[in-house]
């Protein structure tokens, strides 16, 4: 019986740490100040671009997949393809465009997501960042 009830606990737990990636894959977070320092900024672009639907999902987004290039500082060029979620209303990417992506240094294919760096603070007047 204990075994029974064990069991049943580590499936739970499973489904539990299961249930918090895939909404974490379906809302990313966007990148705080204190993360934006690990990543860089660079540019994809697209290659190729899925078929726009005609209709969309419940709410109205409709799922495009493209795949690209990027381009940027401290890495060679990486071919990726990812999803982006547009509105209703929004226009549907075309092969040939640069969109935003950014990306750990030398880590472009495994790490990059779409959209830019926040801007960095600037110092207080009459202060310079240290050198």
């Amino acid at each position: 019986m204990w075994l029974a009830v064990a069991f049943s606990a580590i499936l739970a737990a499973l489904l539990v740490a299961l249930l918090v990636q895939w909404q974490r894959g379906r809302n990313p977070r966007p990148l705080d100040p204190s993360r934006a320092g690990q990543f860089v900024q660079g540019t994809l672009t697209v290659t190729g671009v899925s078929d726009r639907p005609d209709q969309g999902d419940a709410k109205g987004e409709r799922y495009c997949t493209v795949s690209g290039t990027i381009v940027g500082p401290q890495t060679d060029p990486a071919e990726v393809y990812g999803t982006l979620v547009f509105g209703e209303h929004d226009p549907w990417p075309q092969i040939g465009a640069d969109l935003p992506v950014v990306y750990k240094p030398g880590k472009a294919t495994s790490t990059w997501r779409f959209g830019e760096l926040p801007p960095m603070d600037a110092p207080p007047s009459g202060q310079f960042p240290p050198a």
